[in-house]
């Protein structure tokens, strides 16, 4: 986590646990670990990252079964991917348009070079 960043570290903490599903190192129906375990790694409060797994509970990527504990729901891959490319829409792509008119890279120039990196 980085306490520097403007972005809540609640948030951080969500983020990662969207990394965690989308990379596979969270799977379906999968334990994943506990609230007091991962503030003692991230070293933070354990009501942050209840807050983190609540908004991930709330948008179906993770279950709590009542003692014991939050698991990877069966589509929470798919709901990890359909949230992140929102953000990527929201956020990274307008501010890659803004870069690329600065830079006048042109619609077939980015072409070129997604196609073909220096």
């Amino acid at each position: 986590m980085d306490f520097k960043e403007p972005t809540a570290i609640y948030q951080q903490i969500a983020d990662y646990g969207l990394d965690q599903v989308l990379t596979g190192n969270w799977s379906a129906n999968e334990r994943i670990p506990s609230v007091r375990k991962l503030a003692g790694e991230v070293g933070v409060n354990p009501n942050t990252v209840m807050r983190a797994f609540d908004f991930l509970d709330r948008e179906g990527i993770i279950y709590n079964e009542r003692g014991k504990g939050f698991f990877v729901s069966t589509d929470g891959k798919a709901k990890a991917q359909s949230i992140r490319r929102q953000q990527f829409i929201n956020t990274t792509l307008p501010q890659l348009a803004h870069e690329l008119e600065l830079l006048d890279i042109s619609h077939d120039e980015l072409l070129a070079l997604l196609n073909n990196p220096a």
